[in-house]
């Protein structure tokens, strides 16, 4: 299920941007579906904040209205461009990420000329528009859903190429212990021949098990736990070559996933993100053991260690501190 960014400014779309939540929600799901930043916590590095809120988003949505180009702010100064206007910092994120961007010009509003566009959106010319009337709204919104399931879904990993590295791994393994096999039976042969003592032939070296990536992609509820307190964390996994993908959401806010590694039926990675209750960033560092449909989840920030077990779930939720 894609993750969708909704990048309005309230003094242009905002009426658009809500039915737009709206019937996105319903496809998705609310937590699929992230709008109004502008509730950033006093003290936390808007820049950085939505960043990261945009870096966990599969699309971005850019509603464009009639002012969108023109709005300026209480110094009669354009809005579009400000390093402090939330609309440009969040679609400059989205391009510089690579986040699939989709313009909707709603309103009757024309799509902007590159020239008319500030240096750091100048790319959003470059993205085909939607244009969303008034009139046939709800059905061109749903138009706009069924473009994000088939071009921002993630392709379904190929069991076959995980399995393929450790395949060849075997093979290699196998030949050489063939090898081994040969030259000691022709040593043993010679050695006979020589001297007429039987020598042993030895047997082929066994190779060590490999174990294939495991298939961990979807969604994943654990429990933690650290000192006294029980709470829930939910992970998106997705997993290519080695490498592991995703986002985690905590109680205290959502966070990409960074340095993601896998090694056969083991994980780890780091997360970082400002906490709804804190202006300083915290730093998670994760290892797991899977375990059939089970991770063993250990957790470690600068307040200490966190254990529990991760299952898998149809889908992501609110997590819960669960008991204190």
């Amino acid at each position: 299920m894609p993750d969708v960014f909704i990048s309005y400014r309230r003094d242009d779309t905002s009426g658009y941007a809500g039915r737009l939540y709206d019937q996105i929600s319903a496809s998705f799901g609310a937590e699929h579906v992230f709008m109004d930043v502008a509730t950033i916590e006093p003290g936390s590095d808007f820049v950085e904040v939505i960043e990261q809120r945009v870096g966990a988003c599969d699309a971005l949505l850019a509603l464009i209205g009639k002012n969108w180009l023109a709005s300026k702010d209480e110094q009669n100064r354009l809005r579009l461009g400000s390093s402090n206007d939330f609309v440009s910092v969040e679609i400059t994120a989205a391009l510089k990420r690579n986040v699939e961007v989709i313009p909707l010009l709603v309103g009757g509003a024309k799509m902007p000329l590159q020239q008319e566009l500030p240096e750091s959106l100048q790319p959003l010319a470059r993205h085909q528009a939607v244009e969303v009337s008034d009139a046939h709204f709800t059905r061109e919104v749903a138009d706009v859903i069924q473009s994000l399931e088939r071009r921002v879904k993630k392709p379904a990993l190929d069991v076959r190429k995980r399995i393929k590295p450790g395949l060849v791994a075997l093979v290699l393994l196998l030949l050489m212990a063939a090898g081994v096999g040969v030259w000691t039976w022709q040593k043993a042969q010679h050695d006979r021949g020589d001297a007429g003592h039987q020598a042993n032939i030895s047997s082929p070296v066994n190779p060590p098990n490999i174990v294939a990536d495991a298939n961990i992609s979807g969604n994943w509820r654990a429990v933690l736990q650290k000192e006294a307190v029980t709470y829930e964390t939910y992970f998106t996994f997705d997993v290519a070559d080695g490498k592991l993908f995703g986002k985690a959401i905590y109680p205290t806010g959502e966070a990409g996933i960074l340095n993601g590694a896998m090694n056969g039926d083991k994980i780890s990675f780091i997360t970082k993100h400002v906490p709804n209750f804190s202006e300083e960033e915290a730093t998670f560092t994760i290892e797991g053991h899977i375990s059939g449909n089970e991770i063993q989840i250990w957790m470690q920030d600068k307040d200490g260690l966190s254990k529990g077990i991760a299952r898998r779930v149809a889908q992501l939720g609110r997590p819960r501190v669960l008991t204190r």
